[in-house]
């Protein structure tokens, strides 16, 4: 739809100026979620920079080194931000990888920190999927009525606003009922957040990947769904032992 965005005389893709805004905004809403946990909001700030920034130069490297029969023939190509250009798994590895060995080195809590994290990572989502609507990269189903929105003259339904809607939405019942005492509750409850938006928002995916005739991004969320569950239910039931009688 926009793949790109006019800044007076030139013009900047949609895609990576949603994704750096993602990244901005996921840290500063966790930053500031930090102080109810007791944590200095820079300290956050550096943990989620420094991770990401080690998580995006080893995703590009990993792709450079894979195809490197490609970048000798043009080596600027190397400075290319395309999206496909990274490696996703080896740079999530590095990110977290990067982002222990601050906490180990900062002795911090890492409990603490993935609740802040776990915040900001919903305010994220949200401008995330914010981009792939603008981009057209997440397509719904066609179809009728009230919720659904032109896409080159067809009525699909805006899965990806479907998806930035409920991450918000999450995000402020998240801010709401969180205890700031319990840190890993808070992580839990984000991660069923997460789930829940995606089972119930990528039914109206178009051409999504199967298992059969299930859907694989809807199996992944509902696994993901009862896995917090169960990790709610138990941190539940810690506390309930735990208190006197």
């Amino acid at each position: 739809m926009f793949p790109t965005l006019p800044f007076g005389p030139a013009s900047l893709p949609t895609g990576p100026v949603f994704t750096l805004l993602a990244m901005w905004i996921g840290l500063e809403t966790a930053s500031r979620y930090a102080r109810r946990l007791g944590l200095h909001p820079d300290t956050v700030w550096n943990a989620g920079l420094i991770a990401i920034l080690i998580g995006l130069i080893v995703a590009r490297l990993w792709n450079v080194v894979q195809f490197w029969f490609i970048y000798v023939e043009q080596p600027l190509l190397i400075f290319s931000l395309r999206p496909s250009g990274f490696a996703l798994i080896p740079g999530v590895i590095s990110a977290l990888g990067a982002g222990y060995a601050f906490l180990v080195y900062r002795s911090l809590d890492p409990v603490r920190m993935g609740a802040a994290l776990a915040v900001g990572g919903l305010a994220a989502a949200a401008v995330l999927n914010l981009g792939a609507y603008l981009t057209g990269e997440v397509l719904g189903i066609t179809g009728g009525g009230l919720f659904t929105l032109p896409y080159f003259g067809v009525a699909r339904y805006p899965v990806a606003l479907f998806r930035a809607a409920g991450m918000l939405l999450a995000l402020a019942l998240l801010l709401f009922y969180a205890d700031n005492r319990r840190p890993a509750r808070t992580i839990w409850l984000a991660g069923l957040g997460y789930a829940l938006v995606h089972l119930i928002c990528d039914a109206f995916l178009a051409e999504p990947a199967l298992f059969g005739a299930l859907r694989v991004n809807q199996i992944l969320a509902l696994l993901g769904a009862l896995l917090f569950t169960l990790l709610l239910a138990r941190s539940s039931s810690g506390k309930k032992a735990s208190s006197p009688d």
